[in-house]
């Protein structure tokens, strides 16, 4: 299209196709309900994984005291760790046996208010609200994963859960002309 003069048609498309390339949504027409449904299980495996890292670390530190650093810091490093390791070594079935078992929603309720409860009656407040809202995926904001995620996508032009069909599976997607 570079010798041709675009017309206002071609613009347009383009344009929608390189915001398509940027923004996912769960009722995207790119993926099945199946791939929708792996993609978003890759995607919040390292904040999972993260809630349980704070759990053990807050608990911890009520018996062993600990600086809010390493408190906070723990999980973090947990949550960039998994976040590597899910990007480059993804091992869906892995993935799926977690979230059949131990990161499966209702288990990641009872281990945060379970944990919650815990530590207010032990006085660590602001531990057990921390640990209170973290199941509901209200930190992930502070998750480094989905930077690292944004990252490592760009070399794809793509919204990160887009790019791990591409590179997982080499899925091809049809804005990718205009990128």
């Amino acid at each position: 299209m570079s010798d041709q003069k675009l017309t206002q048609q071609d613009i347009e498309q383009i344009a929608s196709n390189r915001a398509n390339a940027k923004v996912y949504s769960l009722n995207n027409l790119y993926l099945t309900p199946q791939e929708k449904q792996e993609v978003e299980l890759w995607y919040q495996l390292p904040g999972n994984v993260m809630l349980y890292a704070f759990v053990i670390t807050a608990i911890y530190s009520i018996f062993n005291p600990l600086p809010w650093k390493e408190i906070i810091g723990i999980p973090l490093v947990a949550n960039i760790i998994v976040g590597i390791w899910n990007w480059y070594f993804y091992k869906k079935n892995f993935v799926y046996k977690l979230y059949l078992t131990i990161l499966h929603s209702w288990v990641l309720y009872l281990v945060g208010i379970g944990a919650a409860i815990f530590l207010f009656f032990k006085g660590a407040i602001i531990l057990a609200i921390i640990s209170l809202i973290a199941p509901f995926g209200l930190l992930a904001l502070v998750e480094p994963s989905i930077y690292l995620y944004s990252i490592l996508a760009q070399k794809y032009h793509m919204h990160p859960k887009f790019a791990f069909f591409k590179k997982e599976y080499g899925h091809t997607f049809p804005f990718e002309e205009d990128l």
